[in-house]
């Protein structure tokens, strides 16, 4: 049973190093426990934003649900589970360590879910929502992991704050493949403010306009990115400088976006040699 349940784990750990090298990475440094639970937590949250982004199968995420709701239920010990059984056995694993809330994982499902039917967002709002649901929701599923027990309720926010401003940063990066996909997550009420026309900017070319509109987000993700980053004395010594790396990494994509002129049309990505660099840093500055 010990060799099965080692097994699935080292399962999630190929899903996060397939998905996210650059957490992945840093991730292992943290001791055996929590790294086996993040592994976990990361592995239930990839295949939930597959069955959508992926596949576009709601049945998919269905069978999730239904697992999810076997586990915490307690009844999944003699179940067949209907998604992927070795990562449900890491998380219900997980789960007998660590207090992940299940109205995170719901939260994030109904957001992903809408992602079939969602093709632009009318208010900031509604944007912030959004940024929560599917992200800011993967904070809140971490931090039992990552925080001091007694300071969940403050860390919890902590962690919806740098998960939003890690999906904001993902928007920011993403604009013309979003529009390419007939998808806009910058506001309507924002665009309008700024008198910025996506179509427009996409066909023929940055505009000041669309710069400060972008830079306006960007001075959003900024503040958010401060603020948690501010607040790490909630969460374990050794988690801390992980978070900063993982916010780090994140925050440099602003900066190759900037440094690629804002453009639409050149996907842009933090070079494996700047994220060493980064993991460097951060990690010497907590010795």
């Amino acid at each position: 049973m010990e060799q099965l349940i080692n097994d699935d784990y080292e399962y999630c750990r190929k899903i996060m190093e397939e998905y996210s090298k650059t957490f992945s990475y840093a991730f292992n440094s943290l001791p055996e426990q929590e790294r086996k639970a993040v592994w976990a937590i990361y592995a239930v949250c990839r295949m939930i934003d597959d069955s959508i982004d992926e596949y576009e199968d709601p049945k998919r995420l269905d069978a999730i649900r239904e697992d999810l709701e076997h586990i915490y239920d307690g009844d999944s010990e003699n179940v067949n589970f209907n998604s992927n059984a070795s990562v449900m056995r890491a998380f219900r694993h997980t789960l007998k360590s660590y207090p992940v809330p299940l109205h995170a994982f719901k939260t994030l499902m109904d957001y992903v879910e809408s992602d079939l039917t969602m093709t632009a967002l009318e208010t900031d709002e509604e944007l912030d929502a959004y940024c929560y649901g599917v992200a800011g929701t993967i904070g809140e599923l971490l931090t039992p992991v990552l925080a001091y027990e007694q300071y969940y309720e403050t860390a919890d926010k902590v962690g919806i704050e740098l998960g939003k401003a890690l999906q904001i940063t993902n928007i920011l990066r993403d604009v013309g493949e979003d529009f390419e996909n007939n998808r806009i997550y910058l506001s309507a009420n924002r665009l309008k403010e700024y008198n910025v026309d996506l179509k427009a900017v996409y066909e023929k070319g940055v505009t000041q306009n669309y710069i400060d509109l972008w830079e306006s987000y960007a001075k959003d993700a900024d503040a958010m990115y401060h603020n948690a980053l501010s607040h790490l004395d909630y969460f374990h010594e050794d988690a801390r400088p992980i978070i900063e790396v993982a916010a780090q990494a994140y925050r440099e994509i602003l900066e190759v976006v900037r440094k690629k002129n804002y453009s639409l049309h050149q996907r842009a990505y933090v070079s494996r040699l700047k994220k060493g660099q980064i993991y460097r840093r951060v990690m010497k500055s907590y010795k």
